[in-house]
């Protein structure tokens, strides 16, 4: 079978990759250590070839694929499914000669280039250096209207990392200082953001691109505790209003059309100010706050779209994988639109309102939720808040059961046992 190379994959989605990718008629070459991810992640990597390497550190990859030439020669593409990396795979598949996703979708990691390409949906943007900050030459008073203050956040990171919320008064100073002070690399070039902050509640819109002709499945209702995303309910379209519902599809159609954008998934979030549902005079505002253009979303997407809609997991993948490599005979279409009521599901990336190290988690047998646990066991995990990086597991299931299985489960840690830190859906 012809192999594909795999550079970045979720706890979840690691269950159904090897499985999906071998149906459709390839062979998989994951880009990971298998003792980062817990034993049941790492059970379905058995028969696959893994290479271990901190897909974070860019000089890391390049040296390993320059230090093992096999495992390139014997590949014919590249992909992931995190959208921070399709930049490094871009330029992998130029050095490799591989098939690799569609251009469009490595530019759009950047939310500088979302910001400038469809700047009427997104929040008042400006887009700076490292170099510029450190300058003294961002003035947060050029974003305007920003009654709430502003969110600074990487260009093109995921998951929480990097995000800082400043005060409506902030000053050049302020943003220069919160640059120096966020961890992230300190290179000249690296890409920041500042947006107007935009109180509101959090949903996606699922879907993708095939030849150009953009394809809406559905709306995701989000729910955080401060930058961890911690709930999704799918689908929620009757959730909210049909004005924010046309402004959402608007934003991801002229997006895709302006940057040209033919093939892959798309998991694009937005933040809907006041109430969502259309009610109390709110408007259809709706602003775009990460396109997440070439993959599905991650959590427990791919098990939730699977429940709603009576599909395989690994049938999913298999066409986000295939469809989002232009060069590459697409796997059938799953039958989204083939459920007169889809069934509503819940998933819950719940974490510990401390940081701790984990042991181990206990979930009650006989339920009819699916239980991935993220973390490894002795794996340590941040503070619930403070990013994705605090998911200690996710649990899918039809919404009507998950609330009474979650709170069933016990997280043990070496300091003791401590219940999960969630927040249920509305």
């Amino acid at each position: 079978m012809k192999k594909i190379i795999i550079l970045g994959v979720n706890a979840v989605s690691l269950k159904y990759l090897p499985q999906a990718l071998r149906t459709a008629g390839y062979e998989p070459v994951f880009l990971l250590d298998p003792a980062d991810f817990s034993a049941q992640s790492a059970a379905a990597l058995r028969g696959s070839a893994c290479f271990p390497v901190d897909i974070e550190d860019r000089a890391a990859v390049l040296r390993l694929l320059a230090e093992h030439p096999a495992i390139t020669e014997d590949a014919f593409a590249i992909t992931g499914l995190f959208d921070e990396k399709f930049p490094l795979i871009e330029e992998l598949a130029a050095a490799y000669g591989l098939c690799r996703p569609d251009p469009a979708a490595a530019r759009l990691a950047s939310k500088a280039e979302v910001a400038r390409i469809i700047p009427e949906h997104c929040p008042p943007t400006a887009r700076f250096t490292a170099v510029e900050a450190r300058r003294s030459a961002v003035d947060p008073a050029a974003v305007t209207p920003a009654p709430h203050g502003y969110i600074l956040k990487p260009a093109e990171q995921a998951g929480g990392q990097g995000v800082v919320r400043l005060p409506p008064d902030a000053t050049a100073g302020t943003v220069r200082d919160a640059v120096a002070a966020s961890g992230m690399p300190d290179d000249d070039g690296y890409p920041w953001v500042l947006q107007a902050d935009v109180r509101g509640q959090l949903i996606s819109l699922e879907g993708y691109v095939e030849e150009g002709r953009v394809v809406f499945i559905g709306f995701s209702l989000r729910g955080r505790i401060a930058w961890t995303e911690i709930s999704n309910l799918l689908p929620a379209d009757d959730r909210l209003s049909p004005a924010v519902r046309d402004r959402c599809r608007a934003a991801v159609t002229a997006l895709a059309e302006r940057s040209g954008m033919t093939q892959g998934y798309f998991h694009s979030e937005f933040l809907v100010p006041g109430d969502p549902t259309g009610s109390a005079g709110s408007g259809d505002q709706a602003f775009l706050i990460d396109a997440n253009a070439g993959r599905l979303g991650g959590g427990g997407h791919v098990e939730q779209l699977a429940l709603a809609y009576a599909l395989d997991p690994a049938e999913i993948l298999a066409h986000v994988v295939t469809l989002g490599l232009p060069d590459v005979p697409t796997s059938p279409a799953p039958a989204y639109g083939s459920a007169a009521a889809p069934r509503s599901t819940t998933a819950y990336y719940y974490g510990l309102e401390r940081e701790a190290v984990v042991t181990s988690v206990s979930v009650p047998p006989g339920g009819r939720c699916l239980h991935t646990q993220v973390v490894r066991d002795g794996g340590r995990v941040d503070a619930a808040g403070t990013g994705d990086s605090a998911w200690v597991g996710v649990l899918t299931g039809p919404t009507e059961d998950i609330r009474r299985e979650m709170e069933g489960i016990v997280v043990h840690t070496a300091a003791g046992p401590r219940r999960p830190a969630w927040t249920p859906t509305s």
